[in-house]
Protein backbone atom coordinates (compact mmCIF):
# COMPACT_ATOMS: atom_id res chain seq x y z
CA UNK A 1 0.00 0.00 0.00
CA UNK A 2 1.34 3.32 -1.01
CA UNK A 3 1.69 6.20 1.81
CA UNK A 4 0.52 9.92 1.09
CA UNK A 5 1.64 11.35 4.53
CA UNK A 6 0.32 14.70 3.83
CA UNK A 7 -2.88 16.13 1.94
CA UNK A 8 -5.59 18.19 2.36
CA UNK A 9 -8.73 16.27 1.03
CA UNK A 10 -11.15 18.78 2.10
CA UNK A 11 -10.01 21.28 -0.43
CA UNK A 12 -11.16 19.36 -3.33
CA UNK A 13 -13.94 20.53 -5.02
CA UNK A 14 -14.91 20.19 -8.27
CA UNK A 15 -12.50 17.06 -8.43
CA UNK A 16 -13.33 15.33 -5.13
CA UNK A 17 -14.79 12.49 -6.92
CA UNK A 18 -12.53 12.02 -9.11
CA UNK A 19 -9.94 12.41 -6.55
CA UNK A 20 -11.04 9.60 -4.18
CA UNK A 21 -11.76 7.22 -7.17
CA UNK A 22 -8.23 7.95 -8.02
CA UNK A 23 -7.57 6.88 -4.06
CA UNK A 24 -9.79 3.38 -3.80
CA UNK A 25 -8.70 2.41 -7.51
CA UNK A 26 -4.58 2.83 -6.03
CA UNK A 27 -5.47 2.00 -2.27
CA UNK A 28 -3.31 5.51 -1.80
CA UNK A 29 -3.53 5.62 2.07
CA UNK A 30 -4.38 9.54 2.74
CA UNK A 31 -3.58 11.39 5.92
CA UNK A 32 -5.46 14.23 5.38
CA UNK A 33 -4.42 17.41 7.34
CA UNK A 34 -6.75 19.93 9.04
CA UNK A 35 -6.12 23.86 8.52
CA UNK A 36 -8.51 24.42 11.11
CA UNK A 37 -12.09 23.34 12.67
CA UNK A 38 -14.39 23.36 10.26
CA UNK A 39 -11.75 21.73 7.64
CA UNK A 40 -11.63 19.06 10.02
CA UNK A 41 -15.41 18.51 9.72
CA UNK A 42 -15.04 18.12 5.96
CA UNK A 43 -12.37 15.57 6.15
CA UNK A 44 -14.43 13.38 8.33
CA UNK A 45 -17.47 13.63 6.61
CA UNK A 46 -15.48 12.97 3.03
CA UNK A 47 -13.56 9.93 4.91
CA UNK A 48 -17.16 8.23 5.85
CA UNK A 49 -17.30 6.77 2.44
CA UNK A 50 -13.32 6.44 1.95
CA UNK A 51 -11.62 4.08 4.27
CA UNK A 52 -8.48 5.09 2.67
CA UNK A 53 -8.59 8.90 3.74
CA UNK A 54 -7.19 9.27 7.42
CA UNK A 55 -8.35 12.91 8.96
CA UNK A 56 -6.06 14.80 11.82
CA UNK A 57 -6.58 18.08 13.34
CA UNK A 58 -4.78 20.82 13.92
CA UNK A 59 -5.04 24.66 13.45
CA UNK A 60 -2.51 25.94 10.75
CA UNK A 61 -0.27 28.80 11.10
CA UNK A 62 -2.14 30.74 8.92
CA UNK A 63 -5.86 29.95 10.05
CA UNK A 64 -4.24 31.17 14.04
CA UNK A 65 -5.43 34.44 14.58
CA UNK A 66 -8.98 33.08 14.41
CA UNK A 67 -8.72 30.67 17.54
CA UNK A 68 -6.34 32.72 19.85
CA UNK A 69 -8.92 33.76 21.85
CA UNK A 70 -10.93 30.71 22.43
CA UNK A 71 -8.10 27.84 22.73
CA UNK A 72 -10.62 25.67 24.97
CA UNK A 73 -12.75 25.35 21.57
CA UNK A 74 -10.07 23.27 20.28
CA UNK A 75 -10.00 20.94 23.17
CA UNK A 76 -12.53 17.64 21.89
CA UNK A 77 -10.86 17.94 18.58
CA UNK A 78 -7.64 17.49 19.89
CA UNK A 79 -8.74 14.91 22.30
CA UNK A 80 -10.06 13.28 19.11
CA UNK A 81 -7.19 13.08 16.38
CA UNK A 82 -4.57 10.37 16.46
CA UNK A 83 -2.17 13.05 15.07
CA UNK A 84 -2.15 16.53 15.77
CA UNK A 85 -2.19 18.60 12.41
CA UNK A 86 -1.07 20.55 10.28
CA UNK A 87 -0.01 22.59 13.09
CA UNK A 88 3.33 25.36 13.31
CA UNK A 89 4.68 28.51 12.52
CA UNK A 90 5.45 30.11 9.53
CA UNK A 91 7.20 33.50 9.31
CA UNK A 92 8.00 33.26 5.63
CA UNK A 93 4.42 32.88 3.87
CA UNK A 94 3.16 35.42 6.56
CA UNK A 95 4.22 38.70 6.29
CA UNK A 96 2.18 40.46 9.21
CA UNK A 97 5.01 40.42 12.48
CA UNK A 98 1.39 41.12 14.50
CA UNK A 99 -0.08 37.78 13.57
CA UNK A 100 3.34 35.96 14.94
CA UNK A 101 2.33 36.00 18.72
CA UNK A 102 -1.27 34.51 18.15
CA UNK A 103 0.58 31.81 15.90
CA UNK A 104 2.51 30.81 18.41
CA UNK A 105 0.13 30.85 21.26
CA UNK A 106 -2.24 28.44 19.57
CA UNK A 107 1.27 26.12 18.30
CA UNK A 108 1.95 25.96 21.62
CA UNK A 109 -1.64 25.27 23.15
CA UNK A 110 -1.12 22.26 20.12
CA UNK A 111 2.06 21.03 21.61
CA UNK A 112 0.49 20.82 25.20
CA UNK A 113 -1.87 18.64 23.87
CA UNK A 114 0.33 16.33 22.23
CA UNK A 115 2.93 16.17 25.24
CA UNK A 116 -0.01 15.41 27.33
CA UNK A 117 -1.65 13.10 25.17
CA UNK A 118 1.91 11.45 23.59
CA UNK A 119 0.57 12.20 20.14
CA UNK A 120 3.15 12.93 17.10
CA UNK A 121 2.56 15.96 15.41
CA UNK A 122 2.05 17.07 11.05
CA UNK A 123 4.35 20.08 10.95
CA UNK A 124 4.54 22.90 9.00
CA UNK A 125 7.68 24.77 10.07
CA UNK A 126 8.74 27.38 7.15
CA UNK A 127 11.02 30.19 8.10
CA UNK A 128 10.43 29.02 11.91
CA UNK A 129 12.19 25.50 12.08
CA UNK A 130 14.69 26.01 15.02
CA UNK A 131 11.60 27.68 17.37
CA UNK A 132 9.70 24.75 16.05
CA UNK A 133 12.11 22.25 16.50
CA UNK A 134 13.02 23.90 20.25
CA UNK A 135 8.64 23.73 20.94
CA UNK A 136 8.72 19.73 20.10
CA UNK A 137 12.31 19.24 22.65
CA UNK A 138 10.58 21.55 25.05
CA UNK A 139 7.40 19.38 25.26
CA UNK A 140 9.04 16.20 24.59
CA UNK A 141 7.23 15.42 20.87
CA UNK A 142 8.62 12.62 19.15
CA UNK A 143 7.17 10.62 16.28
CA UNK A 144 5.85 13.66 14.54
CA UNK A 145 6.08 14.12 10.58
CA UNK A 146 7.91 17.03 9.13
CA UNK A 147 6.06 18.46 6.17
CA UNK A 148 8.08 19.71 2.86
CA UNK A 149 11.18 20.57 4.86
CA UNK A 150 13.09 24.02 3.77
CA UNK A 151 14.94 24.76 6.61
CA UNK A 152 18.62 24.40 7.29
CA UNK A 153 20.67 21.76 6.58
CA UNK A 154 22.13 21.55 10.10
CA UNK A 155 18.65 21.16 12.29
CA UNK A 156 17.96 17.89 10.30
CA UNK A 157 20.11 15.85 13.21
CA UNK A 158 18.22 17.19 15.74
CA UNK A 159 14.53 16.76 14.42
CA UNK A 160 15.55 13.15 13.83
CA UNK A 161 16.90 12.91 17.46
CA UNK A 162 13.78 14.24 18.41
CA UNK A 163 12.18 10.93 16.83
CA UNK A 164 10.64 13.15 13.81
CA UNK A 165 10.30 11.66 9.96
CA UNK A 166 10.52 14.05 6.70
CA UNK A 167 8.58 13.93 3.70
CA UNK A 168 9.78 13.91 0.58
CA UNK A 169 6.90 15.38 -1.71
CA UNK A 170 6.33 16.57 -5.61
CA UNK A 171 8.97 19.37 -5.40
CA UNK A 172 11.30 16.89 -5.56
CA UNK A 173 10.63 15.97 -9.35
CA UNK A 174 11.53 20.06 -9.99
CA UNK A 175 14.31 20.75 -7.58
CA UNK A 176 17.93 20.10 -7.22
CA UNK A 177 17.69 21.30 -3.80
CA UNK A 178 15.18 18.72 -2.96
CA UNK A 179 16.93 15.88 -4.44
CA UNK A 180 20.18 16.93 -1.98
CA UNK A 181 17.87 17.08 0.67
CA UNK A 182 16.62 13.78 -0.05
CA UNK A 183 19.96 12.25 0.39
CA UNK A 184 20.77 13.71 4.14
CA UNK A 185 17.59 11.77 5.43
CA UNK A 186 17.54 8.38 6.78
CA UNK A 187 15.72 5.84 4.52
CA UNK A 188 14.23 4.81 8.06
CA UNK A 189 12.72 8.46 8.49
CA UNK A 190 11.64 8.78 5.10
CA UNK A 191 7.83 9.38 4.23
CA UNK A 192 6.15 11.09 0.69
CA UNK A 193 3.34 13.45 0.10
CA UNK A 194 1.76 14.86 -2.49
CA UNK A 195 -0.02 18.14 -0.42
CA UNK A 196 -2.66 17.81 -3.01
CA UNK A 197 -4.20 19.81 -4.39
CA UNK A 198 -2.31 22.76 -3.79
CA UNK A 199 0.79 21.82 -3.76
CA UNK A 200 1.36 20.97 -7.48
CA UNK A 201 -1.31 23.60 -8.24
CA UNK A 202 1.30 25.91 -6.51
CA UNK A 203 4.43 24.38 -8.73
CA UNK A 204 2.24 23.82 -11.97
CA UNK A 205 -0.88 26.28 -11.99
CA UNK A 206 -2.52 22.67 -12.44
CA UNK A 207 -4.85 20.82 -9.72
CA UNK A 208 -2.78 17.80 -7.81
CA UNK A 209 -4.00 14.68 -7.65
CA UNK A 210 -4.05 11.61 -5.75
CA UNK A 211 -2.09 9.27 -8.41
CA UNK A 212 0.98 12.08 -8.13
CA UNK A 213 1.88 10.04 -5.21
CA UNK A 214 3.28 7.78 -8.08
CA UNK A 215 5.46 9.97 -9.24
CA UNK A 216 7.22 11.18 -6.08
CA UNK A 217 7.93 7.19 -5.58
CA UNK A 218 9.37 6.99 -8.60
CA UNK A 219 11.45 10.09 -8.94
CA UNK A 220 12.93 9.53 -5.24
CA UNK A 221 13.80 5.60 -5.87
CA UNK A 222 15.41 6.81 -8.78
CA UNK A 223 17.90 9.39 -6.54
CA UNK A 224 17.95 6.86 -4.02
CA UNK A 225 18.64 4.20 -6.61
CA UNK A 226 16.42 1.43 -5.13
CA UNK A 227 13.31 -0.10 -6.76
CA UNK A 228 10.28 1.61 -6.06
CA UNK A 229 8.52 -1.50 -4.85
CA UNK A 230 11.53 -1.92 -1.91
CA UNK A 231 11.43 1.54 -1.56
CA UNK A 232 7.16 1.54 -0.66
CA UNK A 233 7.65 -1.10 1.71
CA UNK A 234 10.31 0.79 3.49
CA UNK A 235 7.67 3.97 4.03
CA UNK A 236 5.03 1.50 4.31
CA UNK A 237 7.01 0.38 7.43
CA UNK A 238 8.09 3.55 8.26
CA UNK A 239 4.48 4.91 8.41
CA UNK A 240 3.71 1.66 10.69
CA UNK A 241 5.79 2.64 13.30
CA UNK A 242 3.91 6.19 13.81
CA UNK A 243 1.31 4.05 14.91
CA UNK A 244 -0.99 5.34 12.65
CA UNK A 245 -4.21 2.84 12.50
CA UNK A 246 -5.12 1.26 9.58
CA UNK A 247 -8.27 -0.29 8.91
Amino acid sequence: MIIDAHTHIDRYTDHLHDALQQIRAHRILSLSVAMDIESYQKNMEIAEHCEYIKPIFGIHPWEAHKYSGNLSLLDKYLIQTPMIGESGLDFRFIKDVNLYKDQRQVFEYQCKWASELNKGMNLHTVGAEKEVLDMLTYYNIRNSIVHWYSGPDNLIKRYIDQACYFTVGIEITVSEEKRNFLKKIPIDRLLLETDNPGGYEWLTKEIGMPNLIFDVLEKTARILKMDSDILENQIYNNWKKLMISEK
